[in-house]
């Protein structure tokens, strides 16, 4: 059952991978993020409540989880392109290769810290690899699948409220570095 789960886990999360990029042209690209993050946040959540012997619900929940996860993840990289634009916008400087590698560590330390996080949890709860867990360690290990990773989903989504580029100013931000990147090109020569 954990390759049907995985399987179609990938299948929703592809789904809204291609539903990402019409959605976002509509609606914008951080209302379509925070909807996919609320939608991460109250199905990884739901964990908790289903029952272990229900496979189907399990599975369906985590297909919901994975779809309405889909969403961020391209969003995620053309919102640290706008954000290497905006700074361009408002300094005049063009500065891509700094903002995405600081963005890069940022993410790459939050996948360190989180799988420390994770196993630190599981320790609290006495989980001990490779044996019959006691009643505690089954729930750290329900916690550690469900509700703390809302929470870290919840905290991003509350983070998202900062964000100051919307629609708006992303066209009107987009109109004017085109203009000014215009002044920089210098055209070739023409043969004789």
């Amino acid at each position: 059952m954990f390759s049907w789960f995985n399987g179609i886990g990938t299948g929703a999360t592809i789904i809204g991978l291609l539903l990402s990029k019409p959605i976002a042209e509509r609606i914008g690209k951080k209302p379509l993020f925070l909807y996919g993050l609320i939608g991460t946040v109250v199905f990884t959540a739901a964990f908790i409540l289903l029952p272990a012997n229900n496979l189907p619900l399990i599975i369906t929940v985590g297909a919901l989880q994975q779809f309405a996860y889909g969403f961020t993840i391209p969003l995620l990289w053309a919102m640290m392109a706008d954000v290497a634009d905006f700074s361009e916008w408002k300094t005049h400087r063009r500065a891509t290769a700094v903002i995405f590698s600081a963005i890069i560590f940022g993410l790459k330390a939050g996948l360190g810290f989180g799988g420390a996080i994770g196993g630190y949890l599981l320790s609290a709860y006495d989980y001990i690899p490779n044996a019959d867990q006691t009643t505690h360690a089954l729930l750290g290990i329900r916690m550690t699948a469900s509700i703390y990773p809302a929470i870290g989903f919840a905290l991003c989504a509350a983070c998202l409220w900062f964000y100051r580029i919307d629609k708006t100013t992303e066209l009107e931000m987009s109109a004017e570095l085109t203009e000014r990147r215009a002044t920089f090109v210098t055209p070739l020569p023409t043969a004789p």
